[in-house]
């Protein structure tokens, strides 16, 4: 079980540490990335030793945020020490992928905001009711008196604004937008970041168009979903947002999208208007938020798809 700290012993840790090694979670989204590389950057003007590890591909679209040439992908087989572990918008240990390997840490830190988390770290910093750990960024950087530059800023605004849907989702409270606006104050172009993230490569535009076809309905039209098969499947095309058009369909209480990355391993990314699909998700190992989680299903993308239409059907 965790210790759960305030901001200050959270803030006091990191300070305490000289070798740090922060990570993010597989799959990784403007959340986890903009969070992650503000306060590396933080860290770094401090003195500390700073090491960005991400064990997974980033779409070229989030390439923009200040600092991402410091993001390191993990050798297997590899070691490297560490005073403290922080890992960074990840509700489980195994959303880090070798990273868990690769670094020998004598602290383990979670800084995170899902309501899914099982507390495997050590040390513990849940804020469940923040839009984004970007938020919890700006919380933890006024809590210490941190000052943020502009680009620092621009990090831990685009982790906001993507993980409440441009101010769109029903996580965007009235203290998410209070901490959007101290980040305008540090000199961000919302204009540039919402332009950065809408840009999107021929490549995904193509295989959105292959893959519409797979639309299908469920539960009397309450759940709606899409399927990227094993023949679909590029790792090059951002598909983050093609849940959001069975999403938006009128009726549909669920949209999901199904993406058989490997023959045998299914991502599956869930998104609700009425359901709490954050259980469907830690049923098979995820976790997330009530509106919107994922998860890994190590199954053939056909069986992955069955069996969470059956837990999803008990959620119903």
């Amino acid at each position: 079980m965790s210790k759960e700290l305030s901001l200050q012993e959270t803030g006091a840790l990191l300070l305490a540490a000289e070798k740090i090694v922060l990570c993010t979670h597989v799959s990784p989204d403007g959340d986890t990335l903009g969070s992650t590389l503000g306060l590396a950057r933080f860290l770094l003007q401090q003195g500390k030793q700073v090491t960005v590890f991400c064990d997974d591909k980033i779409n070229d679209s989030l390439g923009f945020i200040p600092g991402m040439e410091l993001v390191q992908r993990p050798v297997a087989g590899t070691k490297l020490a560490a005073d403290v572990l922080v890992v960074i918008d990840a509700s489980s240990f195994d959303r880090i992928g070798i990273v868990a390997d690769v670094v020998e840490y004598k602290e383990l830190l979670n800084i995170d905001h899902h309501i899914s988390n099982d507390r495997f770290a050590e040390y513990l910093y849940l804020d469940p009711k923040a839009a984004a750990v970007g938020e919890v960024m700006v919380d933890l950087f006024q809590a210490m008196g941190w000052s943020m530059d502009k680009e620092t800023a621009t990090c831990f605004f685009t982790a906001i604004n993507t993980d409440c849907g441009s101010f769109r989702f029903a996580n965007t409270t009235p203290k998410t937008m209070r901490k959007a606006a101290d980040l305008l104050e540090c000199g961000v172009e919302p204009n540039f970041i919402s332009e950065s993230l809408e840009v999107r490569s021929r490549k995904t535009v193509e295989l959105l168009g292959k893959v519409l076809p797979s639309l299908t309905f469920e539960a009397e039209g309450r759940i709606a979903y899409l399927t990227i098969t094993n023949d679909l499947y590029d790792a090059d095309a951002n598909t983050d947002s093609f849940v959001s058009y069975p999403r938006s369909i009128e009726g549909v209480d669920v949209a999901i999208m199904f993406k058989a990355v490997e023959p045998a391993v299914t991502r599956v990314s869930m998104r609700s208007s009425k359901v709490d699909v954050s259980q469907v998700a830690v049923h098979f190992g995820g976790g997330g938020h009530i509106r919107a989680a994922g998860c890994t299903i190590y199954a053939p993308v056909e069986e992955a798809r069955e069996q969470l239409l059956a837990e999803l059907r008990k959620q119903l």
